[in-house]
């Protein structure tokens, strides 16, 4: 097995400057930023989680993921149903400002997606997830930015507990991981305390590391912002409880896909129930302001 070795350092660190984050995601593919969740939130949510674990575990409905070495960890789906402290992170200030200059301007100013929106947690034995990229299932290989990802800590990240582990710079190199067994790549480990937020490019080749840690887990929220000519994870409308909706802004309805318009064509959803169809956003630009847009005389 060949091994890939870093590239050479300094490599991201944890910061509250958002100017350098971006240009850590620009060059190294991620970047850190510390002091994102205060701690009545990280309190809260990690109460929620624990609470639905336990659900889970008792009715015996606990999914493995394909994506996982074993079933150690648990993985948490469908959060905005769960409690609507995870609605708060749909369109988090940070969440908007990151994808908004991440994924750039859309066609007729279509909103960006949710891809999806999960909690994993690491138990004491956790075997480490192996490198992948986020971007892995676009075919054929796309090596331009459209999906931002980000993790949520909700512990302390750090080398014990199976912090994320990322190679630097790998959002550069053209081509998705090798999944063989033929290359092993070097990783560091994306260390910081809890309330912490990784914001990383898609294409970035990382994965979750091991939890060797005697008696510690390690949890967060994993998020992804994608452009609205992609597929995401589930069509939330579809999935989502409309009460959980209930006091969603219209941003974060836009982000969940709740708006009826795409292209600039309006296809309103005649044939879903009236509390669904109450949540949706029709078409907001006129017809003259998008024929000047798109128009070349």
């Amino acid at each position: 097995m060949k091994t890939i070795p870093l590239s050479n350092g300094p490599f991201s660190k944890p910061t509250t400057d958002l100017g350098q984050v971006k240009a850590d995601i620009t060059e190294q593919g991620y970047g850190i930023v510390t002091g994102v969740l205060s701690q009545q939130e990280i309190e809260t949510i990690r109460a929620v989680i624990a609470t639905e674990i336990e659900k889970e575990e008792k009715s015996g409905d606990i999914k493995e993921s394909y994506t996982d070495r074993d079933n150690t960890n648990r993985r948490l789906n469908i959060l905005v149903d769960r409690h609507e402290c995870f609605l708060h992170l749909v369109d988090h200030p940070l969440a908007i400002e990151m994808a908004s200059w991440f994924l750039g301007p859309s066609y007729l100013e279509e909103s960006f997606l949710l891809h999806g929106l999960s909690a994993n947690v690491t138990y004491p034995g956790c075997r480490d997830m192996g490198v992948h990229g986020d971007t892995d299932n676009v075919l054929p290989h796309v090596n331009v930015p459209v999906h931002l990802r980000m993790i949520w800590y909700i512990d302390d990240f750090d080398e014990d507990v199976g912090a994320t582990r990322v190679v630097p710079r790998s959002h550069l190199f053209g081509k998705y991981p090798e999944k063989d067994g033929s290359l092993k790549y070097e990783t560091v480990a994306a260390v910081a305390p809890a309330g912490s937020v990784l914001i990383y490019d898609g294409r970035l080749y990382h994965g979750t590391g091991a939890n060797i840690s005697k008696n510690r887990q390690r949890a967060a929220i994993i998020s992804g912002y994608i452009q609205p000519w992609m597929r995401p994870l589930a069509c939330y409308p579809m999935i989502l409880n409309p009460k959980a909706i209930a006091t969603a802004s219209e941003q974060c309805r836009q982000i969940l896909g709740y708006g009826t318009v795409h292209l600039g064509f309006d296809q309103p959803w005649r044939h879903s129930t009236e509390e669904v169809t109450s949540l949706t956003i029709g078409q907001k630009r006129t017809i003259n302001e998008m024929r000047a847009e798109i128009r070349q005389d």
